[in-house]
């Protein structure tokens, strides 16, 4: 068996209210990365300056360098906001478990002035808005459930073990990243280029949480191309998940169908396979 099929989390717990809410903790919680990234990083207009990481060993995502090489990180299992310096040290350590948002985020400020930091135009506002939570409304974080919190750590390591092996071979493969804004683990795959050398056609691959259109977290294969392609909407059909054409471009692959496999190396090779033929057929229609 490979090293990644040995590192492989094996899922075992059902996707329920409880986890549901231990992931939709950690999306809100991200957000102060998102924060960090908006104002005390410089801006990059992909808005990859408020994306972030993740650290296998620590189960934790962390965030871009200031200025000043402070760099913030999130335990996704114990909810510890920690401010590293560029030596990775620890400056200081934040728990948000028993504290509302706003009161995480005076505390956040508070401790990167003392560390030194202008703070005068951090705010905490952002840019986007993300589905709304009992955080929004004065609730606290809470660690209650701390095995579902150590679930959805898992979908993330997940995620980022397995995508980074399908991106691999690909040499202009973006880095993956988790975006705060959908919360989503994923990387990004250049095609080709028109005559003018502009991005033509390109292959997206991630992991995603529960939206609007799938309601369970679920792997995402999505496809874009600034000229139509023919046969598009009838692609051959995948060995494990499904494409979601016409009503999006892409195929997805759900937290379901791969806990039908009550292995880890099982759960791997499903998703594996369902993301090198998904791209196989994607680039087989776009030549």
């Amino acid at each position: 068996m490979s090293h990644l099929k040995r590192d492989w989390k094996l899922l075992s717990a059902p996707f329920n209210t409880e986890i549901m809410d231990a992931l939709q903790q950690q999306h809100q919680a991200s957000q102060f990365i998102a924060l960090i990234g908006k104002y005390l990083v410089p801006t990059k207009a992909d808005d990859s300056h408020t994306n972030m990481e993740f650290v296998f060993k620590d189960n934790a995502l962390l965030g871009n360098a200031l200025p000043s090489g402070f760099r913030i990180a999130l335990g996704l299992t114990d909810l510890r906001i920690n401010i590293l310096d560029q030596e990775f040290n620890s400056k200081k350590e934040i728990s948000l478990d028993g504290k509302t948002k706003q009161t995480v985020f005076e505390e956040l400020k508070q401790s990167l002035f003392d560390l030194g930091v202008n703070v005068a135009d951090f705010t905490n506002e952002l840019h986007y808005e993300i589905p709304e939570h009992a955080l929004d409304k004065g609730a606290i974080f809470s660690l209650k459930n701390k095995s579902a919190f150590i679930e959805n750590a898992n979908y993330r390591y997940n995620a980022e073990l397995v995508i980074n092996e399908i991106a691999k071979p690909f040499e202009k493969a973006e880095a993956v990243k988790i975006w705060p804004h959908h919360f989503d683990t994923g990387s990004f795959i250049p095609v080709s280029k028109n005559e003018k050398g502009e991005l033509s056609q390109s292959i997206g691959l991630g992991w995603a949480m529960p939206d609007t259109m799938v309601e369970e977290p679920y792997y995402y294969l999505s496809f874009w191309s600034e000229n139509p392609i023919d046969g598009s909407n009838a692609l051959p059909a995948l060995k494990a998940g499904h494409w979601m054409m016409p009503n999006w471009n892409g195929a997805v692959l759900k937290q379901s169908e791969i806990m039908k496999l009550r292995t880890a190396e099982g759960q791997f090779e499903i998703v594996k396979s369902y993301f090198m033929q998904g791209i196989e057929i994607l680039l087989e229609h776009f030549e």
